[in-house]
């Protein structure tokens, strides 16, 4: 585990509370980590985002795969038409 975030989290934590605003040190530290510390912070929600997805959804949701067509020759140098279907696309389309 690295420090940097963690003493990036601290400054803040005490920024939140009024301490030390007005540090010029604890500023340069914070500018200088700041990107280490939202890679940790978005690891840390990310991780709790799963977990509970985990507990809502314990089986995962089962996706169709899509229907491509396209017509070769057509109005244009390109050829004609091109379609693209989520699900039954007689059903969809009637």
């Amino acid at each position: 585990m690295d420090w940097r975030p963690l003493l990036v989290e601290f400054i803040r934590q005490l920024w939140d509370r009024g301490l030390y605003r007005d540090n010029p040190w604890l500023r340069r530290i914070v500018d200088k980590y700041m990107e280490l510390w939202v890679d940790w912070r978005t690891g840390m929600t990310m991780e709790e985002v799963d977990r509970q997805v985990a507990i809502l959804n314990p089986e995962p949701v089962k996706l169709t795969e899509p229907t491509f067509t396209e017509t070769l020759e057509g109005e244009t140098p390109l050829g004609g038409e091109m379609r693209l279907f989520h699900g039954n696309p007689k059903k969809d389309n009637a």
